[in-house]
């Protein structure tokens, strides 16, 4: 009898530890955007499974670094692999925890603009003309850059007719096609995506374009926290968000390390002048 009642208090006190545990969440995006979304799907999923969670409702991607950085508690916060070049916080092994989804940028050109020989190119701030040089070398375009501050008003400009091509982001890509506004001509992923031709197959070229990679990092990148996350990203309130966003569920399909390589690679392609 006085075994049982010690392995019954065994499996309490180890329940009521793995409930008690505190995570920290830091959206590190405004209400709306994909990163505020993601975040409040950890809280309402990690508080299903019996976390406590403190939701730090920082949106500033430096300021939610800091308060990572200064926490002796566990905290997650959502990132982007173009985040390091804008910030000067690296990814690396002592951060990064998972990858959620990757995709690629495309280069989408509007109707009106299919017959010019000089196009006006929209880009984000941070991004160098590198990239889109090389394509519109191949193409025989010549090119004007016009800089936004981020991929909301590069689209506008866009559908405002500022800027003949935009290159950035799969969902406002996928807005273009959706909306009839315009053909993307290429994407930066080695192969064909959703019938838009890999730039790798127009330009031969050794550099490495960008893509897009949303993933957590934490003051605790442990393996412990990893799987928390993965279980996480199984929820089905999660699987449905990605679904409905049309992004892949990149989520624990290669392993840490792996992960981390091809993050790297792409958070260095954003450094590249």
């Amino acid at each position: 009898m006085k075994k049982i009642t010690i392995a019954l208090l065994s499996v309490v006190l180890y329940m009521s530890t793995a409930l008690a545990e505190s995570i920290t969440i830091i959206p590190g995006g405004k209400p709306g955007g994909s990163f505020n979304a993601r975040a409040t799907l950890y809280k309402d999923i990690l508080e299903k499974k019996g976390f406590e969670i403190n939701f730090e409702n920082i949106t500033n991607a430096r300021e939610g670094v800091k308060y990572l950085q200064n926490s002796k508690d566990t905290v997650i916060q959502m990132f982007a692999v173009n985040q390091p070049s804008q910030i000067g916080y690296d990814i690396t092994k002592d951060n990064f925890v998972l990858v959620e989804y990757m995709t690629p940028y495309y280069w989408c050109q509007s109707n009106a603009s299919m017959n010019n020989d000089e196009l006006k190119v929209g880009l984000v701030k941070n991004m160098n003309t590198t990239f889109s040089d090389q394509l519109f070398a191949k193409l025989g375009k010549k090119v004007v850059y016009l800089r936004y501050k981020n991929s909301g008003t590069l689209y506008n400009a866009f559908t405002a007719g500022d800027v003949d091509v935009q290159f950035t982001s799969q969902s406002r890509s996928f807005k273009v096609i959706k909306n009839n506004q315009g053909k993307c001509i290429a994407n930066t992923y080695k192969q064909t995506v959703e019938q838009i031709p890999s730039v790798y197959d127009i330009v031969n070229t050794k550099t490495v374009f960008p893509g897009d990679a949303s993933i957590v990092i934490s003051n605790n990148a442990s393996k412990k926290l990893r799987n928390i996350l993965l279980e996480a990203n199984k929820d089905a309130d999660f699987i449905a968000w990605k679904k409905k966003r049309g992004v892949p569920d990149n989520s624990g399909k290669n392993s840490w390390k792996a992960e981390l390589a091809i993050v790297d690679s792409l958070q260095q392609s954003w450094k590249s002048k």
